[in-house]
């Protein structure tokens, strides 16, 4: 039941007749432009930028979103099985709805239906000026433009490891955010519960950050030149929470999330991230660069009760990507030609270089397994990937990357006695 709905929009837009035509044989929907005293019959129901919505009344809808995805990948590297490696996931569903109420209210609900924590973003957002919103719920902390790209708009088939592991992701808190100066400067400021998902995991005496403050400020100086070459936007983040004494959560893993650091060591105090971004989309193409350090204090943590050098994580990419069939790079490329419609859809390329490295603040001595250890025994994991994106259409995406990696202290991650190794993975993806 729930394939319903997509696949009859994926059938509709397949099908569906020019504008034009179409404005003119649906009698629920808009009528003709030359017809300017004509008036729109509420409720309709129509397909709004990729979306499926009912509209209820003159700035009153409902969009509904879905996302289904088959994943399989293998690596020469076990996976959670030791004895596998390779894997294939059916069980990427989500559902929900967005829209918004008199054109004042934006609201967002949506489920990961195959989840043990299912709902992701459930928030409002009052909207009725640009140079000051508000939103409340649960939602991505505003860090790292990596982490705050939707996981059916992502280059590649998975995020950044910086992104995965050191960015905070989802939490419940309210958040004031907006765009001044022309628009140039795009700026959000929040305060949450906790700092996020990602620092935790389903172990209940892992420790992780309180109540956490949180902003980013983004700058687009091209964004009203006419003859600008692309889109440039540049970013600084940070984040602030207080930990608990304990083992955090914060831990280490490869791109299939195979560990090689399990955090061990005790910590106490702050924490704090940093975040530095860029991204330029010329065209067909794209440039994008991110470096996170998050620092977590170790207070009165040593044997003699005195402060420990504190637990350090730090990672960054570079990415670059080009639509070969010539398509405008957009947070969704749009096939010119989809299948079945006259062409072959857009096919993109891609490749990241990345690292993500968990160590002490000191250095001064040989690094240790120790939970009050000064200088922990610590590792770093490098990445390549190599990825081909096909836009069949507007709702279907086939991707394929793959992944080399290599790992400092190979004795801390799955394959002991090998540093380097392989993985690949494919992805078949239907949004709305």
């Amino acid at each position: 039941m729930p394939l319903m709905l997509p696949s009859a929009a994926l059938l509709a837009i397949l099908s569906r007749p020019p504008k034009q035509e179409e404005d003119a044989a649906n009698g629920t929907h808009v009528t003709l432009q030359k017809d300017a005293k004509a008036k729109t019959t509420y409720p309709f129901f129509r397909l709004d930028d990729d979306h499926p919505a009912l509209h209820l009344g003159k700035g009153t809808r409902i969009d509904f979103r879905g996302r289904f995805a088959v994943d399989s990948d293998h690596s020469e590297a076990s996976t959670d099985d030791p004895a596998e490696t390779a894997t294939l996931d059916l069980g990427k569903k989500r559902l929900g709805v967005s829209g918004e109420i008199v054109n004042a209210v934006e609201f967002q609900v949506e489920a990961e239906l195959t989840n043990d924590d299912p709902w992701r973003d459930v928030y409002a957002e009052f909207k009725s000026f640009d140079v000051a919103r508000v939103r409340g719920g649960k939602f991505k902390i505003p860090f790292s433009l990596d982490e705050n790209t939707g996981a059916s708009r992502l280059d590649f088939m998975f995020r950044s490891l910086a992104a995965t592991h050191l960015a905070p992701g989802r939490d419940i808190g309210a958040m004031v955010h907006g765009r001044v100066w022309n628009k140039v400067i795009g700026y959000e400021a929040g305060v949450f519960e906790h700092d996020g998902k990602n620092a935790r995991t389903n172990n209940p005496d892992k420790v992780y950050g309180d109540q956490t403050v949180a902003a980013r400020v983004t700058v687009e100086p091209l964004r009203n030149k006419k003859d600008a070459p692309g889109d440039l936007s540049l970013g600084v983040a940070f984040t602030r929470s207080d930990v608990p004494e304990g083992i955090p959560g914060v831990r280490g893993q490869t791109v299939l999330d195979q560990t090689f650091f399990s955090s061990q060591y005790l910590v106490n105090g702050n924490r704090s991230r940093a975040g530095i971004e860029m991204a330029f989309v010329p065209g067909p193409a794209s440039i994008k660069a991110e470096w996170i350090r998050m620092e977590t204090e170790r207070k009165g943590e040593s044997v003699e009760d005195a402060d420990l050098s504190p637990l350090v994580g730090q990672g960054w990419y570079v990415s670059g990507t080009y639509i070969v069939t010539g398509e405008k790079k957009t947070r969704m490329p749009r096939p010119k030609k989809p299948l079945l419609q006259g062409g072959f859809g857009a096919v993109e390329v891609g490749a990241r270089v990345e690292s993500l490295e968990f160590k002490s603040g000191s250095s001064s001595e040989q690094g240790s397994t120790s939970p009050r250890a000064d200088t922990i025994l610590g590792n770093r994991d490098q990445a390549i990937t190599f990825g081909v994106n096909w836009y069949v259409n507007r709702f279907i995406k086939v991707q394929a990357n793959f992944i080399r990696e290599k790992i400092d202290d190979p004795s801390q991650g799955p394959l002991p006695d090998q540093p380097s190794f392989n993985s690949r993975a494919f992805r078949l993806q239907f949004s709305f």
